[in-house]
């Protein structure tokens, strides 16, 4: 992120750092509202699971279309923003559950 803004590229650093912060900010909440889930009951768990996943979804799409239609951000750059948080999450998660087994 820091590269691409020394070379000039400030669509695409913008864009990185919009995707990496989106992404960081999703799992939070998905977090967020499946520990909120645990202490509930079933049937209002899913209701309020099923809610959370709707302002997630829709904060997400709101963040996304005003970084690309008026702050005009590179969307290859977001793309890759959001692809490389999520994998880097992942291989992280699975590092950890594989060390567990030992």
């Amino acid at each position: 992120m820091v590269g691409l803004a020394v070379l000039g590229r400030w669509a695409w650093a913008a864009g990185f750092a919009v995707g990496v912060f989106i992404s960081l900010g999703n799992f939070h909440l998905i977090v967020r509202s499946v520990s909120d889930m645990i202490p509930t009951a079933a049937a209002q768990g899913a209701g309020a699971l099923w809610k959370g996943a709707m302002f997630r979804l829709a904060i997400t799409g709101v963040v996304l279309v005003v970084a690309l239609v008026v702050f005009r951000v590179s969307l290859p750059a977001l793309v890759a923003g959001l692809l490389i948080t999520q994998m880097t999450m992942i291989t992280l998660w699975l590092m950890r559950a594989l060390r567990s087994l030992d």
